[in-house]
């Protein structure tokens, strides 16, 4: 599918008089809509390429996202999730429906929090149900073998990794405070020094 600039711009307001700002959110806009189809290109060549594919997990890739993003400047993750957005809604993705899962945790984050007015509420409350979903999600794989001292002592002690992993901004929208961290890290202390009551019932 090809999409013009121009239709771009003005299908989001952006008109059609040259300004400093037009000019970078016409940019981002754009590079997102370029990357979106060379990652696409790129898929279908591994596909394709020596009857070999390689598959590359959901988490390696979140985790890919994550780095990257938790390097770069607040600023620079915001323009870039508005414009990965707008990308998609400018493709026919319905407004308030984007897909949100190859976005990282800060990206995410800086959507909940929404603290310049970037976002619309319907995608700030997006980004809050995946990044509550996030944490379900990987509190049932942490109990999927059972729920026992050992699961929950893994998963206080991978809460606490992942805090020290997280940016600011995610901390924040999850609500994840420095004590959050420290009595995660310390309950898995003290279950992995005592006797497993799960285990004696």
């Amino acid at each position: 599918m090809n999409v013009s600039l121009t239709s771009i711009m003005s299908s989001y307001g952006y008109g059609t008089t040259s300004s400093t700002s037009q000019t970078d959110a016409s940019a981002a806009v754009q590079a997102a809509l370029e990357k979106l189809a060379k990652d696409a290109e790129t898929k279908a060549a591994a596909s394709s390429s020596s009857g070999t594919q390689v598959n590359i997990s959901q988490a390696a890739l979140a985790a890919a996202a994550a780095k990257a993003d938790n390097a770069k400047d607040a600023s620079v993750v915001l323009t870039e999730t508005r414009a990965t957005l707008d990308a998609q809604y400018a493709a026919g993705t319905a407004k308030g429906s984007a897909d949100l899962s190859q976005l990282s945790g800060r990206a995410l984050a800086l959507m909940a929090l929404n603290k310049d007015g970037s976002f619309s509420a319907a995608e700030s409350r997006a980004a809050k149900q995946a990044l509550k979903e996030d944490t379900q999600t990987s509190f049932l794989s942490a109990m999927s073998k059972g729920l026992d001292a050992s699961s929950i002592a893994s998963f206080s002690t991978q809460l606490a990794a992942q805090y020290d992993d997280m940016s600011p901004e995610e901390r924040e929208a999850r609500g994840w405070s420095e004590q959050f961290r420290n009595s995660s890290a310390d309950f898995s202390s003290k279950i992995n020094d005592m006797p497993s009551l799960f285990d004696q019932i």
